[in-house]
């Protein structure tokens, strides 16, 4: 079954919701009493701390300046009573009001101080506590009535002299859980009515760049490679980023097929004329001259090098098409480049004097290097067969070798040729890209794209520096 993001992303914001929701009506019901009676175990004990130390600064005095000093931290809401070493209540402040558990209602026309009335002083409830606390030293309960009201209770029996008794009741805790309880519901029914909303702007929002994406690329299946996806509006987050980069890979995709189709106009007519001139000698050898050895040797010959270009052009994209996709491994070995570099300057040695011109090497004749040997003799030999291409008669090809600062070889070929635009030079190690000064030549422009592929797996930095007039110079360092 086929699932959307927008229905996902709605049920992922419920869900959320609905979490957190449940860990608050969670936390009100289980935890919120349980954590309350703490709290409040541990307010009791701070009042009945500074209550004791109150006794001991005025040296076991109780009078009416330690009762002024207690009514100053003693809160809202808490019991507090003092009794001597009898059980006899001394003082009482009642904070709690008619709903403590020890003293039964409060009487308003009473002050807190050892005047208080005896008879709420002494009721049952609190000698009986008083005992249990004189006996212990300390005590720490709670006591619950008919209507199953809660009070915490701590008591301690100072210097064998006096009982202090402090409590607080957690009646009021019931009703904060039902009220939050009912409200949960309400809360619960706005929180999914706003996360539906919400689901539904962000959804939209979220959803528009992703159908935006799917409708350019069924274009591009289409063969429309023209198609753009215009940017989101708003921050450059990760959908502004992923539109450049679809325009990019379109852009690319149509540069591409554009030179393709340039790679199979080329290829057809570079193949079409060594065809068409193997099948009229072999036409021509069997109908006319099959008896003269003379010039059946010379358009055998002829058929043979015409069979070598083929097997260029095939090879040149097979091996092309191996180094692009990583099935072509290195064999990186260490090396004299030093060489390698005169070795290919003595093959075209040969060529460069038929057609005037000559290859030279400059530079030292020990130069160790680590890479793969043969593909990097491919990169030279690549370089030097387009120097002697470009360059005119009575001049040169340079071959050089230097060792550069911390150890790097830099390499180069430099022709005396009509030098390179820097429009095509933006080019040139692309593939199929052949120049217009080129497109008369041999080639299937998979030439400098193989050098690239080759420097680019090894790592290497490679360029081109040429001027229009003044010649060029291909060059890597490793």
């Amino acid at each position: 079954m086929k699932t959307s993001i927008r229905n996902r992303l709605t049920a992922l914001i419920l869900a959320v919701c609905t979490s957190i929701i449940a860990m608050i009506g969670l936390t009100t019901t289980v935890f919120f009493k349980p954590m309350y009676h703490a709290a409040s175990q541990s307010e009791l004990s701070g009042i009945l701390s500074k209550t004791i130390d109150a006794l001991d600064d005025n040296n076991g005095v109780l009078n009416d300046a330690v009762i002024d000093e207690m009514s100053q931290f003693i809160t809202y809401g808490v019991c507090v009573e003092i009794s001597d070493q009898f059980g006899s209540g001394l003082v009482l402040m009642e904070g709690i009001g008619d709903a403590c558990q020890l003293h039964g209602g409060k009487d308003t026309s009473a002050q807190s101080n050892i005047y208080m009335d005896q008879r709420r002083l002494n009721t049952v409830r609190a000698q009986e506590l008083r005992r249990t606390v004189r006996a212990s030293g300390s005590y720490t309960g709670d006591m619950v009535d008919n209507y199953d009201n809660q009070q915490v209770l701590r008591g301690h029996f100072w210097n064998n002299k006096y009982t202090i008794i402090v409590s607080t009741n957690l009646a009021r805790t019931d009703a904060v859980v039902q009220i939050v309880s009912s409200q949960l519901r309400t809360v619960t029914f706005i929180a999914i009515i706003m996360a539906l909303i919400i689901s539904a702007v962000m959804s939209n929002w979220f959803i528009s760049p992703i159908m935006a994406l799917s409708k350019a690329t069924k274009e591009i299946t289409k063969g429309n490679y023209k198609i753009k996806i215009a940017a989101p509006e708003g921050p450059q987050d990760e959908f502004v980023q992923l539109a450049q980069d679809f325009n990019t890979m379109a852009k690319e995709i149509e540069s591409t097929q554009e030179m393709q189709k340039e790679l199979i106009a080329g290829i057809s007519h570079d193949l079409r004329t060594p065809l068409t001139i193997i099948r009229g000698y072999a036409e021509s050898i069997r109908d006319i001259t099959g008896d003269n050895p003379q010039i059946r040797e010379q358009q055998l010959n002829t058929i043979i090098d015409e069979t070598d270009r083929l097997s260029k052009m095939v090879n040149s994209v097979m091996e092309y098409a191996k180094l692009s996709n990583g099935a072509l491994k290195l064999n990186i070995v260490q090396y004299n480049i030093a060489d390698m570099c005169m070795d290919v300057a003595d093959i075209y040695s040969h060529k460069a004097e038929n057609e005037g011109k000559t290859v030279v090497y400059n530079g030292p004749e020990l130069v160790y290097v680590m890479a793969d040997a043969s593909l990097i003799e491919r990169v030279l030999h690549n370089f030097v067969s387009n120097a002697l291409l470009h360059t005119p008669p009575d001049t040169q090809v340079e071959i050089s070798v230097f060792v550069l600062e911390g150890g790097k070889v830099r390499v180069s070929v430099k022709d005396s040729g009509d030098g390179i635009s820097e429009e095509d030079q933006k080019h040139l190690f692309d593939k199929y890209y052949r120049s217009r000064k080129s497109s008369g030549k041999q080639g299937t422009g998979l030439g400098l794209a193989i050098v690239k592929t080759i420097m680019e797996n090894h790592g290497f930095e490679y360029g081109v520096i040429s001027e229009i007039g003044k010649g060029s110079e291909f060059w890597f360092v490793m």
